[in-house]
């Protein structure tokens, strides 16, 4: 069954892999394949009583027996699917052998979602799922219901393995800007992220016929695959290759994950005004797309990022086996993306861009306070002050709790915090799992502080 996917470190991502090797390397470009260390999680079957369930990763091989509705939990998984990872780990802690969800939209009969016992986005713990965890489709529930006890049986594949992600250059010089997908998926997957595959490949042609040159790259590992299980789990082969590859030259990444409809959501950071500069697809500000996609690594290591997505209208689908092709027309919307793209990148390596760098320099000195304005001195060089202020002085929060249904994680400036806390906000700051309200302003003033301090050793280096 679990052919659908293809998991960082599987036989299936081998496959692809060697696929997109060969399509590039036909067209004469330099390719580079570099190898990650990741965790492999598969399934191999799902049972709950005779209907054929989904598991959930990561949990293991399970046998449990229960009572369902006591013991054995079921539950919706509302209309924003992530929401089962707060559903599971608040039913764990109520002492839940089980659980399982059902989905809110008709006509889906797989989804898959990672949960963690847990309540933690921190890289720095460990996630745990030891409880198993399964979907089953909507049309089954009525079914299900009428058991009262249900046996659970799964059985899954994890293990330490290597994916592979792919490096790709265009044109006849060193590029400033770096393009990026991920090709590892959960089930069907087509708007995540097949789509963000198809539109490289045919940003891939369309530059290299131009003499343009870029750098294109597709992660493994975006879905699942730390082999530490840190409960931030996303984003982890893009996480490893802009720690160890990405270097200062980079000016912007463009960042396609579940870009599939018009209008084209985007989500930006370091820069201001670049959404003006795609010209052929119409797009919305919908600033969630850094910190749900591999942006979040690329801003992390000081790297200016656009993110083109549709987050917010792909929940139905989301990591569903009805995320499919829907035939020729997605022909038509790639094409427009990637040469929406390619005026982006040609903006850039014509160098005239310091613009849009003074003006997200310019929107956080007015955002801030005074006493924080005053590390902001003028300078000539905006484009590696903008570099340094997404790598120190940003960070990825939810309003609320992770105890909150229908949070988005978004990329605030500590600035951004401290109004918020001051306007009666709380917030969650990932990466530390800290939660802060207007009791903690003097703590979040004495951070903005110290991270600007940050900001400047930066930008003197």
């Amino acid at each position: 069954m679990y052919s659908l996917d293809i998991p960082a470190g599987s036989a299936a991502e081998r496959s692809l892999v060697r696929s997109l090797v060969e399509y590039f390397e036909a067209r004469g470009l330099p390719t580079r394949v570099i190898p990650v260390e990741v965790l492999e999680w598969g399934e191999i079957e799902c049972w709950i009583n005779d209907i054929s369930c989904t598991a959930q990763p990561p949990i293991r091989n399970s046998e449990v027996s229960g009572t369902l509705g006591r013991d054995v939990l079921i539950s919706s998984t509302t209309k924003d699917p992530d929401n089962v990872w707060a559903t599971y780990w608040s039913s764990v802690e109520k002492g839940a052998s089980a659980i399982v969800f059902y989905d809110e939209y008709p006509n889906i009969g797989r989804r898959r979602i990672v949960v963690n016992e847990i309540p933690s986005y921190s890289s720095k713990t460990k996630m745990r799922a030891d409880i198993p965890a399964v979907h089953i489709p909507q049309i089954t529930l009525a079914n299900l219901k009428k058991s009262r006890e249900v046996n659970i049986s799964v059985r899954t594949l994890k293990r330490v393995s290597q994916g592979s992600t792919i490096e790709v250059f265009t044109g006849d010089r060193e590029p400033k800007v770096l393009v990026t997908t991920h090709h590892d998926r959960w089930l069907t997957g087509f708007r995540d992220n097949s789509m963000g595959v198809l539109i490289v490949m045919k940003l891939v042609e369309l530059l290299s016929k131009l003499n343009i040159p870029a750098r294109l790259v597709s992660f493994t590992g975006e879905e699942f695959g730390d082999p530490s299980e840190s409960s931030f789990y996303w984003a982890y082969g893009s996480r490893i290759y802009s720690k160890q590859v990405v270097d200062s030259d980079i000016d912007l990444a463009v960042v396609v994950d579940t870009a599939h409809v018009e209008p084209v959501e985007v989500d930006i950071a370091g820069v201001r005004g670049l959404e003006s500069r795609l010209g052929l697809i119409k797009v919305s500000e919908r600033p969630i797309g850094i910190g749900y996609t591999d942006a979040a690594s690329l801003v992390a290591e000081g790297i200016p990022s656009l993110v083109l997505h549709n987050l917010s209208s792909i929940k139905p689908v989301y990591h569903t086996d009805a995320d499919r092709y829907p035939g020729r027309s997605a022909e038509a919307i790639i094409t427009k993306i990637a040469r929406s793209i390619v005026n982006v990148v040609k903006e850039f390596e014509k160098g005239d861009v310091r613009q849009l760098y003074r003006a997200y320099v310019e929107q956080v000195y007015r955002t801030s306070p005074p006493d924080i304005r005053n590390y902001l001195m003028a300078t000539l060089d905006y484009t590696a002050l903008s570099k340094c202020l997404i790598k120190h002085y940003t960070a990825l929060a939810i309003e609320g709790t992770y105890r909150d249904y229908y949070t988005e994680i978004r990329l605030l400036t500590y600035s951004d915090i401290l109004r918020g806390i001051e306007s009666g906000f709380k917030y969650t700051i990932l990466y530390e799992d800290v939660e802060v309200d207007l009791s903690d302003a003097d703590l979040i003033r004495e951070t903005a502080k110290t991270r600007i301090e940050e900001v400047v050793s930066c930008y003197k280096k």
